[in-house]
């Protein structure tokens, strides 16, 4: 430990005296150096934590050093202390002295004449090669258990074991989805703490960036980025209610460094399961059902197999955030959840009864999917692209499900799709006639729909004669350019003609 105030107060062989009250957190601070100076202003020649010495000769003439100004130069230049000798010049502290310091916070300290400063200078120095020696030793001892705990079985768990150990404290690893993982025997995350910790965590990874953060509290703590810039793999949170000091945040470097390579052999395992994956998903949509059961158990277990849900992301910009939660829940329960990369996109198949929680999993990533039932592996195909259609019509992120959409019928679709848009183009031409000519024309229309095409029944509810309606029909045809003689053009007009009216448009 360095030499503090309270320390050199404590140490008989110095006789020091504190004159007046000195706060007990400064005595506690280190004492970088000691200097001695009868200067008026002594100050450029120090440094913050220094303990400052003097005989007190520039309170004398013809100097005479106002005490006030030379106690807030004191204060401002951040000493630890004025060490004033009697009994050499001064017999005593003078009384102003006195006051000053103690109004502008200066710790003052009764040198006596017996004690020589030097003795002083050499103690604080020696103090400081031992700290320093002590540290050295401290890190070279703990650099070599971080050796031998890399080459154990469960090296990063040792790793961060060692770490808790050697500093005294709790350590926390997430990983780049931002939970923590396991850590047997270490301190856990104070419960005073642990929200804040959480939540600077997923900050730093939304960063994407290599930064630190520190965390104030009852219970503090350093929390530092593991990985490169867009390739974070994680963060390691370490309590210190104090900032680490070189030694100490020399040991959590190399964690860090070891930490990483770790990961990131963890994160080449990871890549190349996606990969297999990709490969059992293709062996799906192949329609090789068998082979990718077999592929995947190999691999995970088990497969999900059918009923199911067929998830599409059609435009998948690949969070590997989500990919790595994605492959947790997979692997928790791999019979009821599948995915995988294909070319721009994700597939996902999963159990009715891990759609809720996958859906709030995707929404929390800000990412949409459609989702569509699979009864069985030849209906694959299909049920993507109803899936792929369901994500068109989501209104906010996580999932959605084309039977929703598909229970409204065509025309809910259509309704969904802009079709009244569409539609109110199609009667365009309508607008350039009279008004009455054109309800006659859309009236005509309407009474033949409903009645299936047939000319003489809807002819009978106008009131008007068959060949008056088959010629309105034909104007209204010729105007729309649409052969309504067929059943495709017919079905057009009335789907038209229904869009338009619930868009409110003119058409009746």
């Amino acid at each position: 430990m360095p030499a503090t105030l309270g320390s050199l107060l404590a140490d008989r062989t110095f006789g020091l005296r504190a004159v007046g009250h000195i706060d007990p957190e400064r005595l506690d601070l280190p004492v970088s150096w000691v200097h001695n100076s009868d200067l008026p202003d002594p100050t450029p020649w120090l440094e913050p934590g220094q303990l400052l010495l003097t005989d007190g000769g520039q309170f004398l003439p013809p100097t005479s050093a106002e005490p006030d100004a030379y106690c807030i130069r004191l204060r401002e230049r951040g000493v630890a202390g004025l060490g004033f000798a009697t009994n050499v010049i001064h017999p005593v502290i003078p009384d102003d002295v006195i006051e000053a310091c103690r109004r502008h916070s200066v710790p003052l300290i009764e040198v006596p004449r017996a004690t020589p400063f030097i003795g002083i200078i050499r103690h604080v120095a020696d103090v400081e090669a031992a700290d320093r020696s002590a540290r050295l030793s401290w890190t070279l001892e703990s650099q070599r258990a971080l050796a031998r705990a890399a080459v154990r079985h469960d090296g990063l768990r040792e790793i961060l074991r060692t770490l808790s150990s050697r500093l005294g404290t709790w350590v926390a690893l997430f990983d780049a989805a931002g939970r923590r993982l396991s850590l047997p025997g270490i301190a856990d995350v104070p419960a005073s703490v642990e929200a804040e910790v959480d939540e600077q965590t997923r900050m730093l990874l939304r960063k994407s960036a290599p930064a630190s953060v520190r965390v104030a509290g009852p219970h503090a703590a350093t929390l530092q980025t593991i990985g490169q810039a867009g390739r974070l793999r994680g963060v390691l949170a370490v309590g210190a209610d104090t900032p680490l000091d070189s030694g100490h945040g020399d040991l959590v470097e190399s964690v860090i460094a070891l930490a990483s390579i770790s990961l990131e052999q963890q994160r080449a395992v990871s890549d190349a399961r996606l990969r297999l994956r990709t490969g059992v998903l293709e062996l799906l949509i192949a329609g090789r059902g068998g082979e990718a059961a077999r592929s995947g158990a190999a691999v995970w277990g088990r497969m999900p197999s059918p009923p199911l849900l067929a998830g599409r992301v059609p435009v998948f910009s690949g969070s590997q955030s989500l990919l790595d939660e994605l492959e947790l829940m997979a692997t928790a329960e791999p019979e009821s959840l599948f995915f995988a990369e294909r070319e721009e996109e994700l597939v996902l198949l999963v159990s009715r009864h891990r759609l809720a929680q996958l859906g709030s999993l995707l929404a929390a990533h800000d990412t949409t999917a459609g989702f569509a039932e699979l009864d069985r592996w030849a209906a694959l195909g299909r049920a993507l692209a109803e899936a792929a259609y369901a994500a068109q019509y989501a209104r906010e992120p996580g999932s959605v499900e084309f039977a929703a959409i598909a229970e409204h019928g065509v025309m809910g679709t259509l309704r969904r799709g802009g079709g009244a848009l569409v539609a109110r183009r199609m009667l365009t031409p309508l607008d350039a006639l009279p008004a009455e000519h054109r309800d006659r024309l859309v009236g005509a229309a309407r009474a033949w729909l409903d009645a299936n095409t047939a000319w003489d029944p809807a002819a009978r509810a106008l009131g008007i004669h068959r060949h008056t309606l088959r010629a309105r029909i034909d104007e209204l045809g010729e105007l729309l350019d649409l052969d309504l003689s067929t059943f495709g053009a017919r079905a057009q007009l009335w789907a038209a003609l229904e869009l338009a009216a619930e868009s409110g448009a003119a058409t009746s």
